[in-house]
């Protein structure tokens, strides 16, 4: 019974060399995953809010207000995206070798209802190929050239005997050696594969008029979507950003070096002293690689340190929320994101911290729970690596 890679090869007149397989998280040093880099700040003002903030603000009492009055949080939605990537084969074309990168893309949005967790509308996983885009000699039909070669594959007796089926085939590029290692080109197009999903989810929600006040939704990770230079409709933020105005993404994992004070310079040691259940002023920051989006940015602390954390930066999340309105854009006193909303929010945000996931996950400290089981839900519809790896 051939293998997946056996059939590309003879489909696309490659020499498959069946090399080692394995997944990418796997054989990686680890390195702080930021979701944002210090480098990409083109400013950042402290005048992101309708009023002006010189310190930080107290979220306790707020935060015990809105659980004893309001039986339904204003946070409603829970949307995540994963991706699980490998290493499944290298292939020649034209005398040149190629990594073959597989990957496992899940998207879900869970809604709150009664303090029950539901995925809406249902999660999304897909199996994804990523192929360099030599394999193609002509060049001419793309679209039509990886339908066809997911067609084709498909046919795999393997995969028809588990019931699954590959549901896309993508193509890195090739060409310009200063765009990177070919094996991250491949785990690009997946994440972008990914993210697109994540937009379109959040979009499909804002136009049924799902998302308000009343009703916002919690982004794991950060909304700043560097623009794409292609024609899909959600490579450019400034595009569909209407669908975002009640949308806020929440980071786990930051890079302190991107909180600046009034003159400009880094200063992380606001966040560590930041105190227990207390947000910074909000941010009106710009970033290079996203022209014409401004983004509201602020820091909590869920836990106090050192007592309650390991490190100075557990316990601490990063918001943000993209300027929508004409008067959250406006510069100058009195405008940017209402003050009263991001209390609420942040104070909301507080309330989430319990209960946790002790011992289920190193970043407990940073978790939100319901985030936290809208992660779990869409990894356990993966297949195991084993057995992913086993098609290839």
């Amino acid at each position: 019974m051939s293998r997946i890679m056996e059939d590309l090869a003879k489909i696309t007149n490659g020499i498959s060399f069946q090399s080692y397989k394995y997944s990418f998280d796997s054989v990686r040093t680890p390195t702080p995953d930021y979701d944002d880099s210090p480098d990409a700040i083109e400013s950042w003002a402290f005048d992101g809010e309708t009023n002006s903030q010189k310190k930080s603000t107290d979220l306790r009492e707020h935060a015990i207000e809105l659980a004893k009055a309001r039986p339904t949080p204003c946070l409603q939605y829970f949307l995540d995206g994963s991706r699980h990537v490998y290493h499944v084969d290298d292939i020649s074309y034209d005398a040149r070798v190629f990594p073959v990168v597989a990957g496992q893309v899940g998207v879900a949005c869970c809604q709150r209802t009664d303090g029950r967790m539901k995925a809406v509308p249902p999660a999304m996983r897909k199996l994804i190929i990523s192929l360099p885009n030599k394999c193609d000699q002509s060049g001419r039909y793309p679209e039509a050239f990886r339908a066809n070669i997911r067609a084709k594959l498909n046919e795999n007796p393997r995969l028809k005997g588990i019931g699954i089926q590959l549901d896309d085939v993508l193509m890195y590029e090739t060409a310009n050696p200063e765009k990177g290692e070919f094996q991250d080109r491949g785990i690009a197009v997946i994440q972008d594969y990914m993210i697109d999903a994540e937009k379109e989810l959040v979009d499909n929600l804002a136009r049924q008029g799902l998302l308000s006040s009343r009703a916002y939704l919690v982004k794991d990770g950060s909304l700043e979507y560097v623009p794409r230079s292609n024609n899909d409709r959600f490579a450019n933020l400034k595009n569909f950003k209407n669908s975002y105005q009640y949308v806020i993404g929440v980071s786990k994992s930051f890079n302190p070096e991107n909180c600046k004070d009034g003159t400009g310079k880094a200063n992380a040691r606001a966040i560590i002293e930041l105190p227990q259940f207390h947000r910074t002023p909000v941010a009106r920051v710009k970033v290079t690689r996203i022209p014409d989006i401004e983004f509201g940015v602020w820091y909590i602390r869920l836990r106090k340190f050192p007592e309650q954390t390991k490190t100075p930066y557990d316990g601490v999340i990063k918001v943000v929320k993209i300027m929508v309105t004409d008067h959250e854009i406006k510069h100058g006193r009195g405008y940017g994101l209402n003050t009263d909303d991001v209390d609420m929010i942040s104070a909301s945000l507080v309330n989430e911290r319990c209960p946790t996931c002790y011992g289920s996950d190193l970043r407990y400290a940073n978790h939100l729970y319901p985030v936290y089981l809208t992660e779990s839900y869409i990894k356990s519809l993966y297949l195991s690596k084993d057995v992913f790896l086993s098609l290839f």
